[in-house]
Order: C-alpha cells, then structure tokens, then sequence
C-alpha cells in the first residue's frame, strides 16, 4: 500500500481482514505515517519511505496507490509496467493528458489491471436505484446531493472537483450508461473559501444531471434522485434507527464517507482483490477514471469562465 493516510488505512485495514491477502509493505514519505500504516497491518509488515520502491516490486502481486492526488499517474504507470495490478485511488490523475497516459500504460503493459477507487458502484444504496431504474423506463433526470465535512480546509476549485464531485460524476455515468456532453458549473465562496457547487450536465442519451455540492457542518450526507419515464428512484440512506424523545425524532447521520461507506470499502476490497486473481477488473477501469477526468476538466473550465463547456468525451 503506497499512502498512509485516512485513505491508505483504510484499504490497509479492509484487505487485512480477506482472506488470502497479505499486506507485506506500506510506503508513506513522512516516516511515522509509514511506520504506523504498517504496524496497523501486522508486525511482520515492511514500511518505507520511498513509495517508487513499493511500485516497482516485481516480487508483489499488486498495489494499493492512495498516495496524494499528484503522485497517482506516475506510480501507476510504473507500478502497470513493472507487472503489478492496481488499485488506483480517485482521481486517476490531475489531469486529462496524464489520465491519458495511464490509459495507454494500461494498454501497453501486458496483462495490466487498473481498478479506479470510486467505490459507491458497491454500495447497496447506489445498486438499488440502479435495479429500480431497469424497471422504470428511460431516465429523464438524476440528482445527486453531496455535503461534505472539509469545512475546516480552504480546498482549491480544483481539488474540490477532482476529490469530491468526481464520485458524483463517476455516479451519473454509471447511473446513465451514457457520457456528458457538456456541462454548466456554478461555484459560490466565501472569501477563498468555495462553499456551494452546483453542476448541471446533458448527457448524450438527453437526459440531464444536477449535482450540488456543499462543505457542510452537521454530517456527511448523499442523495441520489432518479426522474425515469414511467416513475422515480430514490437511493436509501443505510438503514439507521430514527429516535423519538423529548418532542424530537433523531436520525444519525455519519461524520465523514468512511461512516457511509464502510460497507462499500469493504466490498471493494474484496472485488478488487477477486479480479486480480482472476485476471479482470470488476469495477471502475481506468477509461472511467480517464472519462470522469474529462468531465471535471470542463467543470472547472465552466466554474471559471461562467459558460456552458463541451465535454470532449465519448
């Protein structure tokens, strides 16, 4: 596992826990990250601070890449070369051209598996509407609602696109079956601080997509709406109790998209670690990573410019 932060132990501690996996080394830059993802693995786990080392490994079967946003296009690349299969952590790259050229790395490298971490494709909430929707004739419009918990950080328009609304937009692909063709974004701030977005889509089957982002304070929360021909889907919340007392009802909502998405995690893992015994990837490829990068490109493109952007895409 290259990357120990939330992200890296995550994945660390989820595919501790399968059953013919092994975590043998965990590579962080910062020392003590690296030291204490490994020890959350088990005390026979290697750690270093060269994460190149860890990516070239031909004695590993695979790699976990949940190193920072920048650093996933290149480790990849070499990680696919070297004969490794990979579980790329989103956004595939930072940019378009290097999400390309993971894409033709993939291609290039023989039997290279790349697996893109866009996780809610496992979860049970997200699968429901997807059932729902075959049942419910073409799809007119989807809406997705993301709050966030980076309320404490100043997160540039960038990130905030390729972090957080690249599972949004991965969504509405999947949701779909079909590519944007083009898209309007809006962005409100306060001071330096980005606060709202909102992300509308037509896509080439000509259905449409709004996606609205906030960095909220209460909770970590997302909805999905599906507007079909003959009815709607609306995707669960996990089950949770609602609590009466004192004059109020109380639901839990969770502190951030591990809470959420615990199962999902989980369920990836184990995915993941299947189709490489396999020989195939089930789940997000790299043309998905790739496509989404696309899309977020023209969103931010749109925030800065105020105007409707072509998605050069599919």
């Amino acid at each position: 596992v290259i990357g120990a932060g939330g992200m890296g132990r995550e994945h660390i501690t989820n595919l501790s826990g399968l059953d013919g996996v092994e975590v043998v080394v965990v590579a962080d830059v910062v020392p003590a990250g690296a030291e204490a993802g490994a020890a959350l693995a088990g005390a026979s786990v290697r750690s270093t601070t060269d994460p190149m080392s860890v990516a070239t490994d031909t004695e590993l079967d695979a790699v976990v890449i949940a190193s920072p946003d920048e650093t996933h296009a290149e480790l990849a690349i070499a990680a696919m070369e070297a004969g490794l299969a990979v579980l790329c952590e989103k956004p595939l790259a930072v940019t378009v051209a290097d999400a390309e050229q993971v894409v033709a790395a993939e291609a290039a490298a023989s039997g290279a598996l790349l697996h893109v971490g866009l996780m809610r494709v496992y979860d049970s909430a997200h699968m429901q509407v997807v059932d729902a929707m075959a049942e419910l004739g073409p799809l007119h419009h989807l809406r997705l609602v993301h709050r966030n918990t980076n309320h404490q950080w100043t997160r540039s328009l960038e990130t905030v696109f390729s972090q957080s609304l690249i599972h949004d937009i991965h969504s509405a692909r999947w949701f779909s079956g079909s590519e944007f063709a083009s898209v309007v974004a809006q962005v409100v701030r306060t001071g330096e601080r980005i606060n709202y977005v909102n992300l509308l889509g037509e896509l080439t089957s000509g259905a449409t997509v709004s996606i609205e982002f906030a960095e909220a304070t209460y909770g970590y929360d997302v909805e999905v709406e599906a507007t079909c021909e003959h009815g709607m889907a609306i995707a669960a919340q996990p089950a949770q109790p609602i609590v009466r007392r004192g004059g109020q009802a109380h639901r839990h909502i969770g502190d951030d998209w591990f809470g959420r998405f615990t199962d999902a995690y989980r369920t990836e893992a184990a995915e993941w670690t299947a189709g490489v015994r396999a020989g195939e990837v089930r789940g997000p490829t790299a043309t998905d990573g790739l496509a989404a990068q696309h899309v977020v490109a023209a969103a931010i493109t749109s925030a800065q410019t105020g105007t409707r952007v072509p998605v050069n895409w599919g």
